[in-house]
């Protein structure tokens, strides 16, 4: 027996003439799953956030909503079409700036904020499983994008290192599962993992 884990999009934050918005993936988007954002470059997507819900709608709109406030990080708009980051906004993290201040700033991160709501592509995976399997999938599969003693795994320094991941504990059974993508996503494998 294995889990299946099989993403669609790519999606889009906002209305797009090429792709769809992801508030309508109704039928995957109301279910728990993981989620992965990225843009779209020439040799494929770059993914710089991978995460997991037990409500992906509500999740995605936390993550949608914390952007258009500024809360999150904010990225020179051309080098994040690039894959680079390049910090001009440190949002909320580690308590750098507080909500109000990010309001007070959000007519001029205005602009790089739109750029990157235009630029994010997002995948969806819905998962039934139980929420510890889905947490551990979830860490297997940003294993490999991730920062690990002095270097980056798949050399993808756009990927959020921000994220504590929870993978299987050695007193846990492995699971094993397939991955399904419907485009090239940089630094993942369609085919059987263990998590």
């Amino acid at each position: 027996m294995h889990t299946e884990v099989q993403f669609s999009g790519p999606f889009s934050w906002i209305k797009q003439a090429s792709l769809p918005e992801i508030w309508q993936a109704t039928g995957l988007i109301e279910r728990p799953g993981i989620y992965v954002m990225t843009i779209a470059l020439p040799a494929g997507h770059l993914p710089y956030y991978v995460g997991e819900s037990k409500s992906l709608f509500e999740r995605l709109s936390t993550h949608y909503e914390k952007t258009r406030r500024g809360e999150y990080r904010v990225f020179e708009p051309d080098a994040f079409a690039r894959g680079e980051r390049v910090q001009i906004w440190p949002g909320v993290f580690r308590n750098a700036k507080t909500p109000a201040q990010c309001k007070a700033a959000l007519p001029q991160l205005w602009p790089a904020i739109q750029a990157k709501l235009r630029s994010t592509r997002l995948f969806i995976a819905p998962l039934d499983c139980d929420p510890r399997t889905r947490v551990r999938i979830e860490a297997e599969i940003a294993q490999p994008l991730q920062w690990k003693g002095g270097r980056w795994r798949a050399a993808n320094p756009f990927q959020d290192d921000t994220v504590c991941y929870r993978p299987k504990t050695a007193s846990e059974a492995a699971v094993e599962c397939r991955l399904t993508l419907p485009a090239p996503i940089m630094g993942l494998r369609e085919g059987t993992f263990w998590a």
